[in-house]
């Protein structure tokens, strides 16, 4: 067997290599090395000794095009390697020569490739294009528009303006617009978008007496779920009971809260019962008092029992207030409004979707949701329904074709993509790899449940297919690994996670860091950093394990917040990296390059906040204001660059110069440069109208200077608007950054290689716009307002290369997949965004709808019980996911993990956090897990239960002590507490000497040496030593060649293509002009190429020839007149000719390539010794003639001879000599004679 890789695989790596005939769903944790696992699969696959496979025959899925296009580059290089050890075998030859038609893509380039093929299937125009996203949502929103205009003009819409009414907001239908298009987007995650859709009015469907609502599918769910919420309630009591028995607890309270702990589990029993019991009972809930506690108690335990009672009362009047706020027979008629308004919102998303797809076929158009669909139609037998795969002629035929189907990124495929591999696999020849832990994709509509399910599926039975976990880190130190896998032993389950953060999925340690003698202690642990906002805490207790907690003292300023501090003080801690400092030498980084330590770089670290929506730009001011280079590759804040803000104005005004603010937005600007009381003084015009009639007004009185400037400015704009009209919006885009000079202008502000970054975007986004089918100013403006009115952005432009030694500030999500060697994980204090919870309608891919309940009388609304109930699902998912994005920015590091957040209320919120401490084993309570608000809700009370988190105990004043096998865990924390004055002043030094510097700068004062004089003369005064050969062409064609020795301007073309253009002109210009002498040479030249050699032309035959190289588009019957047939038989007739015509091989206009020395062509350089440059020189030699013992090499000209003209051996001597170089370099045979024949006379010159 070949061996393809000498890497030392464990036993789960090589079993995932080696497994066949069975499904395979790998379960590869972070830094597990599942790409190489993938990799090797692969390879090992093509080159099986008993069964090779041939590459062409795998279908191989990644979920990005950078992915397919690394992991085709890793087989080629690792199939060349063998080839070129083994340059006989055949079979991997064939597999390199395949490689490019593999089958390595994502799924979406899979899909297109099948419409391609299959497109006569599908009544698809087979010159079809995709859409790009610009095209495909103006084309969505005109079709709804157009959908929306028939049945406000039907006759027969009650139906519909009664949806209008109850979802179409307040001013307009804005809203059910967006509804329509969110719920058809939702449905194209579904392999059956038009039954799904249909279907969402059933579970509504309410039977004939309300005492029959039992039989709705929903109301089990409501009922188990609050029989959960119920069951949290009785933990906290239970809790509260446990608190009063301690030594010092207060033992009064004990009967009450066995009272209501009866009183709760009565409740969650009445959970099994009808839903009228369940409103009698929680409707008639009644608490008892606590009895006074007389004599010495904790008050400690006292507040702590007191507030879990009073957490638990809140619970359950939530309860109330959420579920049982109307009468089962009042919410039953509230439900039955619900059906006629679900079945026009399916109808009408149905009549959008069928819409589109016509407007789309009409247009040559698929987006990337019609490559799924269209690919599952294909695959589909028609005979297929929801439920029951019954796979298409075609889909058997790619079976066949596919020996094995590999997926990658598994855990983030969805319902479509699923059905699709189902399709084109076997039943066993499927190999899934991914992390479900890292499935972070959920606003796509992943899927993990589809990973999770074939996890427990093949987990329990080696029949269904085999599961592998990959569970050793190859990447990070153990500290690291240590500190992760402390949190999330505690904090994911099933329940709050998806899956068991147990001893098969937790990391292990598998990479090799070799020690260093003089790396500083205490790399290993993982720093926790918490700012406390609350400026009246008391002072802050000094770091624990060493942390670093110095107060920075310096006048006041404003206040920071949180982003500001938390930026400050991971520049404080990056300055300690690169510096030193607290006690320690700079840090010292392993190089896996040179497999060794190094010095840390700026481009060793990265921030990683949640979203760097309007955070970003913060943490860039805070950093470079400490002089640490940062870049950030900003996702948000295009529209609000100022730049980008006035120049849309301007493109306002151009469309319709009536619009107050962007008009005076662009005067106020640098393009007309007016002040704010010319502005003025514009409003004081007398006369009605509006500020642009006033505008008018004004360039037409005695303003002086002022109304000059207005009144050449209207002259422009109008000039503008009539370009508009006329020519592309690209065009006068650019047009405008030029008359106006505001792209050179923001150019010289600060910033102003990104500002003109920002306004090239602009352009270019123009341009891809004008692409499509949509033209015009106005539909440009309004698809932008479209844009930033659903929160979308372009994102700045990016202006700065991934190998600059800067650090990054990046999203969690634009870091899976990557690794630093210093992560530091920042804003763990800012709540989850989950407004998307508060909607209107939710949806749920198997829940289907949760609608809001509107009575159109009164406008009363509330959240309907399916909504209630999805809300809760939903949110659970949320939080699932969110637990999985800190799973995958802890994940990240190599070396070493700083985490920072900032709390408004330190004391207090430890006090809660610290509260389930002394819970029994790992895991947290599940109820505490599931409120969590923030990342700090889940990693503080983790934390607070390490040895090293005592000094979180010590400020929450809690006694209680976490289990010894948590405390006494192996990894190491760092944790700082500190206020957020500390960091007030932290950039004060620092500006206060570049103001100094400013200062001195201002007066014009000459600075101090800083002892760089020497090293900035040098730079500035560095000049590059081979500046004239910099200035010269590399590569020269002979004919510039002899244009450059030759004083005369009328030589002879050099004939450098094969088959060259031979009418560069317009036809019509030939007609007129004739053809000029190098046309008529290229033409001459063309014929002699395709001349028979194998017998003496003639005439007749050269007629022929001509006429068949017109029937073959090689000349035009112009160019063929002009070619006299009597010269080219003179030339055969010839002695030369005849020669030709034996010689034992003839190369006619041979091209070659060959290097000379730059002197050699240019010999005014000076000499360069033995490095000396080369220049390329390409030529194309007219006849090769070998005769055995050496070359004949023929050129042939076709310009006439004129009197007075030097010599024609003279003339060509140079051009000819090169001719000989190249031939005998090349063929290394010698040019026995060269000779030149001219065609104007029949002459033959020899050399």
């Amino acid at each position: 067997m070949i061996l393809l890789s000498e890497k030392k695989w464990t036993q789960e790596q090589m079993a995932a290599i080696t497994t066949r005939g069975e499904n395979l769903l790998v379960a590869a944790a972070a830094g597990a090395g599942k790409t190489a696992v993938l990799v090797e699969r692969i390879l090992r696959l093509l080159t099986d000794p008993r069964q090779p496979v041939e590459v062409d025959r795998l279908l191989v899925v990644t979920f990005t095009n950078a992915a397919a296009a690394e992991m085709r580059e890793r087989i080629g290089r690792a199939l060349t390697e063998q080839l070129n050890e083994n340059p006989q075998a055949k079979h991997l030859a064939r597999q390199v020569a395949l490689l490019n038609r593999a089958s390595i893509t994502t799924l979406h380039s899979f899909c297109l490739d099948l419409l391609r093929r299959y497109f006569y299937q599908l009544d698809l125009d087979p010159a079809f294009r995709i859409a790009d996203e610009v095209e495909a949502e103006l084309l969505r929103l005109e079709v709804l528009e157009e959908l929306f205009e028939q049945h406000y003009a039907g006759e027969d819409n009650g139906g519909f303006t009664r949806l209008v009414d109850a979802y179409g907001g307040q001013k307009d239908d804005a809203r059910l617009q967006d509804l329509v298009l969110e719920l058809y987007r939702f449905s194209t995650s579904h392999p059956w978008p038009r039954s799904w859709l249909a279907g969402l009015a059933d579970p509504f469907e309410l039977p004939e007496a309300p005492e029959e609502i039992e039989k709705l599918s929903w109301i089990k769910q409501i009922k188990d779920h609050i029989a959960e919420e119920v069951s949290r309630v009785l933990a906290l009591l239970e809790q509260a009971v446990y608190l009063a028995r301690r030594p010092g607890g207060p033992e009064p309270y004990i009967g009450t809260l066995e009272e209501d702990m009866v009183l709760v589990r009565e409740l969650r029993d009445r959970c099994g019962g009808s839903w009228q019991e369940m409103y009698k009972s929680f409707s008639s809930v009644q608490w008892g008092r606590l009895k006074a506690c007389r004599g010495e108690y904790d008050e400690g335990l006292k507040d702590r029992v007191q507030g879990l009672r009073n957490r638990a009362k809140e619970k359950m009047k939530a309860l109330l207030d959420t579920y049982f706020c109307a009468e089962p027979a009042e919410l039953f008629r509230d439900l039955g409004t619900l059906v006629p308004l679900i079945r026009k919102l399916s109808s009408l998303t149905i009549e959008f979707t069928e819409a589109y797809r016509q407007r789309k076929k009409a247009r040559g158009l698929v987006d990337f949701g019609d490559l799924e669909h269209y690919s599952l139609s294909l695959l589909l037998d028609e005979s297929s329904q929801p439920g029951r795969l019954i796979p298409s002629r075609t889909a058997l035929e790619l079976r066949e074709a596919y020996a094995e189907v590999l997926v990658d990124e598994y855990q983030d495929i969805n319902e479509v993509q699923e059905t699709l591999l189902q399709l084109v696999a076997k039943p066993n020849n499927r190999f899934m790899v991914g992390d479900v832990k890292q499935s972070i994709y959920g606003f796509r509509l992943a899927e993990p449940g589809l990973f999770l399910e074939k996890y427990h599926r093949y987990a329990a039975s080696s029949e269904n297919g085999c599961r592998i976990l990959l569970s050793q880190n190859f990447r990070s130190r153990s500290g690291v690994i240590d500190g992760v896998n402390f949190v999330f032993r505690q904090i994911m389950t099933r329940e709050t996670g998806d899956v068991d953060y147990d001893s098969a999925a937790e990391l292990k340690y598998g990479a090799h860091y070799p020690a260093a003698e003089d790396e500083p202690l205490g790399q290993e642990a993982v720093e926790l950093h918490l700012i406390n906002r609350e400026e009246k805490e008391e002072e802050v207790l000094p770091p624990a394990s060493g942390g670093e907690g110095e107060s920075i003292n310096g006048a006041e300023e404003p206040e920071l917040d949180s982003d500001q501090a938390e930026a400050r003080l991971a520049g404080k801690r990056i300055l300690e990296l690169i510096q030193g400092g607290a006690g320690a030498g700079p840090c010292r980084v392993w190089d896996k390059n040179t497999g060794t330590y190094r010095p840390i770089r700026f481009k060793d670290m990265v921030i990683l906040l949640r979203a760097t929506a309007g955070r970003a730009n913060t943490f860039l001011e805070e950093l470079r204001g400490l002089g640490i280079p940062t870049y950030a590759e900003l996702g948000t804040g295009y529209f609000e660059a100022i730049e980008v803000e006035t120049f849309l104005s301007l493109l306002r005004i151009i469309d319709n110069p009536r619009q107050d603010v962007p008009l005076a937005a662009v005067l106020r600007s640098p393009i007309v440069g007016l002040k704010a009381v010319d502005l003025a003084r514009i409003s004081l015009c007398a006369g009605e109208g509006d500020f642009y009639d006033r505008l008018q007004r004004a360039a037409r009185e005695d303003l002086g200077a002022l109304a000059q400037t207005l009144s050449d400015f209207l002259v422009q704009l109008e000039k503008w608007r009539s370009w508009a009209r006329r020519g592309s919006l690209a065009d006068l885009i650019w047009r405008l950054y030029g008359e106006t000079g505001y792209y050179d202008y923001v150019g010289g502000m600060v910033g102003g290689s990104q500002r003109q970054a920002n306004l090239r975007i602009l352009y270019h986004r123009a341009r891809q716009y004008e692409s499509t089918s949509f033209r015009g100013l106005f539909k440009f403006l309004r698809f932008v307002e479209r844009i930033r009115a659903t929160g979308s952005d372009l994102g700045s432009a990016r202006t700065l290369g991934e190998n600059e030694d800067v650090v990054r500030i990046m999203s969690i999500h634009k870091s899976k997949g990557l690794e630093f060697p210093v992560v530091f994980v920042a804003g763990l204090g800012r709540q989850f965004n989950l407004t998307g919870l508060n909607k209107e309608m939710l949806m749920h891919k198997s829940l289907g709808l949760g609608p809001q309940i509107i009575n159109l009388e009164t406008r009363v609304s509330y959240p309907s019980l399916p909504k209630l109930m999805m809300k809760e699902r939903l949110k659970r998912e949320a939080l699932a996911e969110e637990m999985r994005v800190l799973y995958v920015a802890l994940t990240r590091a190599r070396e070493r993990l700083v985490l920072l957040g900032s709390v408004k209320n330190l004391g207090r919120s430890l006090e809660h956090w610290c509260g389930a401490v002394g819970q029994g084993g790992w895991q947290l309570p599940e109820a505490e897990l599931l409120q969590a608000k923030t990342f700090l809700d889940w990693i503080i009370p983790a934390v607070a239960r390490h040895r090293e988190g005592r000094v979180l105990l010590q400020r929450a004043e809690t006694e209680a002590l976490p289990p010894a096998v948590v405390a006494e865990d192996r990894s190491k924390w760092r944790i700082a507490l500190w206020k957020r004055t500390e960091l007030q002043d932290q950039a004060r030094e620092s500006n206060s000497q570049a103001e100094s510097l400013l200062e001195k700068v201002r007066c014009l004062e000459p600075l101090e040496d800083a002892g760089q004089r020497e090293e900035v003369s040098k730079r500035l005064g560095w000049r590059y030593p081979r500046a004239e050969v910099a200035a010269k062409a590399a590569k020269v064609t002979v004919t510039e060649i002899k244009r450059r020795f030759d004083s005369l301007d009328h030589l002879e073309e050099n004939f450098e293509t094969v088959i060259p253009r031979l009418a560069r002109r317009p036809k019509f210009l030939q007609q007129d002009r004739g053809l000029t002498g190098a046309e008529k040479g290229t033409i001459l030249h063309t014929v002699m190429q395709h001349v028979d050699l194998r017998e003496t032309p003639d005439p007749l035959k050269i007629s022929v020839l001509l006429q068949d190289l017109v029937d073959r588009e090689i000349l035009l019957p112009e160019q063929a007149a002009t070619v006299d047939p009597q010269s080219i038989v003179r030339f055969f007739q010839s002695p030369l000719g005849q020669r030709v015509l034996r010689a034992k091989g003839v190369s006619r206009e041979l091209p070659f390539t060959l290097t000379v020395p730059a002197g050699e062509i240019y010999p005014d350089l000076p000499p360069q010794g033995e490095q000396a440059e080369v220049v390329l020189v390409q030529g194309i030699i007219d006849c090769l003639v070998d005769e055995g013992d050496g070359f004949l090499l023929v050129d042939y000209k076709s310009d006439a001879v004129r009197p007075g003209q030097p010599p024609v051996a003279e003339r060509y001597r140079g051009q000819i000599n090169l001719y000989s170089r190249a031939v005998e370099k090349i063929l290394q045979r010698p040019v026995r004679e060269r000779v030149i024949y001219l065609f104007d006379t029949g002459e033959t010159v020899w050399l």
